[in-house]
Order: structure tokens, then C-alpha cells, then sequence
């Protein structure tokens, strides 16, 4: 694989992940004003053949190294959670993965994309190059909560420059979430949230909209 661009190797990455992701169901990310669906299904990737040979578990693995992304815990299987501040059940799914995390159930890659408003970009900016990123995160998640539940706007720091030159910390972060923003686009998701797994068996899997934390538990042990 060394003989093979990177170029390369990540086009035929994307080509696979576009066919395996076919069948998944869409929901559109609602306003903060509007509450989730109880109703709201989640549905696995169909599977496909492997373009140069490359398995699943090469994707995965490359995956890990060209997204950007804050992982929480170190037990369990690995989930990659796309993820907007200005999605709500981008939110809700972060309260749903949170106690799972915290029981070692579940390790979750949190991957920040910047897709739904203009104040995406600088928040998801300020939440990749804090010093602590999972801390950073988790203040996030709990103003989202706060907002959610008191409907007034939430407070997240954003990353910006008074004298109109970025630092170069706010430039590296930006970039990262340009690579995730560009993935979504790559493989044809346009809405949030969307997380994507490693099944015991077959090609990668991928859950679009609202998941109950029921859903999960049900899914955890088909995973890698």
C-alpha cells in the first residue's frame, strides 16, 4: 500500500462507503424549537463488493486517520458520530451515548462537522483546538442542553480573530473540519445525524436520525 497515493487510496475509500451507505434512512436536523420523534428508525448499510480489495476493516482503519475527531471512552466498540452544534439531535444522541460511554459499554469518536449554520464553523473550531477537546465538548453539550431546555440561544465560545488573522491553531482546526465537512459531501449525507460502524460481519453500517439508547444497546453486540 505504500506504492499507492494517498489520492488514491482515498478514492477508492469514498467509492466504497458511497455504495455501502445506500439504503440508509434520512431525517433532516429540526430547529431547536422542535422535539425529536419517538418514531424515528435507524437503518444498516446494505453490503457490497470491495473496490482494489480493500475490506471493511482497511476502511475503518483509514477512516481513523484522515477524520478529525474527539473520542470518548476506551471500552467497547468504536461508533463515529458526526456531529453539528447546531443540531439538536446531534444533542440528544450525545445524552444517549453518554451513559453508555461512562459504563464502558461504548467508545465513541465524535467527529465535529460544520454543515447546518454560518456559527458552526467558528463553535466546532473552539471545541477542536481547546486545549482540552473532550472537556471543550462536553461544556458544548451541556449550553446545547441548557438551550434546549430554557430556549434561549446557547453560549459557546467560537473561534475567531479580532485583527482579522487567524492563528494558526484556529487554521489547523478549520482545516480538519473541512476534511469532515468534505467526507459527508464525498458519500452523499446531507443531513445530521449520522453515525457510522464496524459490524461483526459485512461491509460498514450506518444509522442516520435519531437513535434511542434501546437501539444502540440492540446494535452493540453485532459490533467490532
Amino acid at each position: 500500500m505504500a506504492n499507492i497515493s494517498i489520492g488514491l487510496i482515498v478514492r477508492f475509500f469514498l467509492m466504497f462507503i458511497a455504495a455501502a451507505l445506500i439504503d440508509a434512512c434520512a431525517k433532516k436536523a429540526p430547529p431547536a424549537s422542535t422535539p425529536p420523534s419517538s418514531t424515528t428508525t435507524a437503518a444498516a448499510a446494505q453490503n457490497t463488493s470491495t473496490p482494489n480489495k480493500m475490506t471493511a476493516s482497511n476502511l475503518w482503519n483509514l477512516m481513523g486517520k484522515r477524520l478529525a475527531f474527539i473520542q470518548e471512552g476506551h471500552h467497547g466498540p468504536i461508533i463515529y458520530d458526526f456531529t453539528d452544534t447546531n443540531c439538536p439531535y446531534c444533542h440528544l444522541i450525545y445524552v444517549t451515548e453518554a451513559p453508555l460511554i461512562r459504563e464502558g459499554k461504548l467508545t465513541v469518536r465524535y467527529v465535529p462537522v460544520a454543515i447546518i449554520k454560518p456559527s458552526s464553523m467558528p463553535e466546532a473550531a473552539a471545541i477542536l483546538q481547546a486545549n482540552n477537546p473532550i472537556a471543550a465538548l462536553q461544556h458544548a453539550e451541556q449550553e446545547i442542553g441548557n438551550s434546549m431546555t430554557t430556549g434561549k440561544p446557547a453560549n459557546l465560545p467560537q473561534a475567531t480573530d479580532s485583527i482579522g488573522a487567524a492563528p494558526q491553531k484556529t487554521i489547523t482546526a478549520i482545516k480538519k473540519i473541512e476534511v469532515n465537512n468534505k467526507f459527508l459531501q464525498e458519500v452523499n449525507i446531507n443531513e445530521l445525524p449520522d453515525i457510522i460502524y464496524l459490524p461483526q460481519k459485512g461491509k460498514l453500517g450506518l444509522i442516520t436520525g435519531f437513535v434511542s439508547q434501546k437501539q444502540l444497546l440492540a446494535l452493540l453486540p453485532k459490533l467490532q
